[in-house]
C-alpha cells in the first residue's frame, strides 16, 4: 500500500493510541487534581502539524511549487514530533506515588508524537521517491532526521519554537550562524543534535524494516 496516494492509512491507529493518551492525563488529573501536564495536550497538537501538511502535499504534488512550499513548512514544523521525548524532563517533579504513572502518560504521548511525525515523513518520502532515486530520496531522509535533532535543541535548550521564524527571525538566525560558525565553541549543541539524529534514524529505519517485512 502506498501511504503516499492513501493519507489516512494512518488516522484510525493514530487516533485510537491518542484517545488513550487523552484518557491517562485525565486520571491523573481525577488522581492528583492537578492539569500539570496538560502542556502535553498542545505539544502533541504541534506534532501533527507535520502530519496534515504531509496529507496536503499529497493533494498538490503534481504542482512543484506549491509541494516544496509544503515541503519548507514541513520541514520546520517536523522536530516537534519527536520533540516530545525531552519532556521526560518533567519527571523530577513527580512524587513516588505517581512516577510510574508519569513515566506512562510521558510515554504514552512521546511515542504518539514520534509515531505520527514517522507517518508524516514515510509519507514525504513516498513523494520524494517520484522526483529522485531512491538512494537519493533515503540521503534527503537522514538530513531531515539529522536536522530534526538540531530543532529539537533549539526548541528544548535554547527556548525557540517553529513560529519564531516569523516571530523573530533575526534571533533564531543569530543563534544558528553562532553553532555554525563557531562549532567547536557549542560542542554540546552538536552532540545532543548528532545523538538525537542518529537515535531518529535508527528508528525510522527499524520501524520502515519492520512494516515491509510484515
Amino acid at each position: 500500500m502506498n501511504t503516499a496516494n492513501k493519507p489516512h492509512y494512518f488516522i484510525k491507529e493514530h487516533s485510537i493510541a491518542i484517545a488513550f493518551s487523552f484518557a491517562l492525563l485525565l486520571i491523573r488529573y481525577l488522581k492528583t487534581d492537578s492539569f500539570f501536564y496538560l502542556f502535553l495536550v498542545w505539544n502533541l497538537f504541534l506534532a501533527c502539524i507535520p502530519y496534515l501538511i504531509s496529507i496536503i502535499a499529497t493533494f498538490k504534488k503534481g504542482n512543484r511549487f506549491i509541494f516544496w512550499s509544503c515541503f519548507i513548512i514541513w520541514l520546520l514544523f517536523l522536530p516537534n514530533s519527536p520533540y516530545i521525548l525531552t519532556d521526560f524532563q518533567h519527571i523530577r517533579t513527580s512524587t513516588i506515588s505517581s512516577i510510574w504513572f508519569d513515566v506512562l502518560l510521558i510515554l504514552s504521548f512521546a511515542i504518539n508524537g514520534l509515531l505520527i511525525g514517522f507517518s508524516s515523513l514515510h509519507i514525504m518520502q513516498s513523494m520524494m521517491n517520484e522526483r529522485f532515486s531512491k538512494k537519493v530520496t533515503n540521503y534527503m531522509i537522514y538530513i531531515v532526521l539529522l536536522l530534526c535533532g538540531f530543532g529539537i535543541y533549539l526548541g528544548r535548550v535554547l527556548r525557540w519554537n517553529s513560529w519564531d521564524i516569523l516571530q523573530d527571525p533575526i534571533g533564531l538566525l543569530s543563534d544558528i550562524a553562532k553553532r555554525i560558525l563557531f562549532p567547536t565553541q557549542h560542542i554540546e549543541t552538536w552532540v545532543f543534535t548528532l545523538g538525537f539524529g542518529i537515535f531518529l534514524i535508527l528508528t525510522y529505519q527499524r520501524l520502515y524494516a519492520l512494516k515491509k517485512s510484515i
